[in-house]
């Protein structure tokens, strides 16, 4: 098995696929978006900083962690700094044995995402309910209002990435736009649509290479069968 001929073929790995690679001697960085959430009300500007994870959500956290469990002891986490990312990364480590896990919060994993040129112009546009239209419009243009340009802040966000990135494995939880959005300026999925939209615990991978070179996929937890987005 090769998983990373996968990437080649459906740009898509399984987190058992991820557990071959680091044992074969690549490191990989998951960007992962958090497990299940109440729903977001589209009149708070603040994306839902305070909502939880719910019971769901922190069961199959841990199953995500219990996935990767072997190995606890070369892992390293990061969070976006709301509720619900850090409840996620927290579970994860739990769910992999990491007793007493440091978790720092940095706010471009969440609403000062690279993203973002203007949170409060993209809070408006999605407070129709057009969220899957306006991030899919998005990616096709690679720029919209309030968003910044697409592929600078993929690169920039990949540069942030690598250099917080020490470990064999790392878990930085973050949301799901930021994921489909760095998958889509990398080419890793030609096309989202609402169908292959990440799920939540689903992750946007960075595979490093013993000699540095780098390649990226979509990770399918399995864990959920729910795509929604804000």
């Amino acid at each position: 098995m090769n998983p990373l001929s996968d990437i080649e073929k459906t740009g898509e790995l399984s987190l058992e696929d991820v557990c071959s690679l680091v044992r074969g001697g690549e490191r990989v960085l998951l960007m992962t978006r958090h497990a299940e959430r109440p729903h977001i009300d589209h009149e708070d500007p603040s994306f839902g900083w305070e909502l939880p994870i719910t019971e769901e959500g922190q069961s199959a956290s841990r199953k995500f962690g219990k996935a990767l469990r072997q190995f606890a002891g070369v892992v390293q986490f990061a969070a976006s700094p709301l509720r619900r990312t850090v409840m996620t990364a927290s579970c994860i480590a739990e769910g992999m044995g990491v007793d007493r896990p440091h978790i720092p919060t940095h706010d471009c994993l969440g609403n000062g995402t690279f993203y973002f040129a203007d949170a409060h112009a993209i809070w408006e546009e999605f407070r129709d309910g057009s969220f899957f239209r306006k991030c899919f419009d998005y990616f096709a243009a690679g720029t919209g209002r309030g968003f910044a340009d697409l592929h600078a802040a993929s690169d920039a966000l990949e540069k942030w990435c690598i250099a917080h990135f020490t470990a064999p494995l790392a878990v930085f939880t973050t949301h799901d736009l930021y994921i489909a959005a760095f998958l889509a300026a990398r080419r890793a999925i030609p096309r989202f649509t609402e169908a292959n939209w990440p799920r939540f615990l689903d992750s946007a991978a960075i595979v490093i290479a013993p000699d540095g070179g780098r390649r990226y996929a979509l990770v399918r937890a399995g864990l959920s069968d729910r795509a929604t987005g804000v």
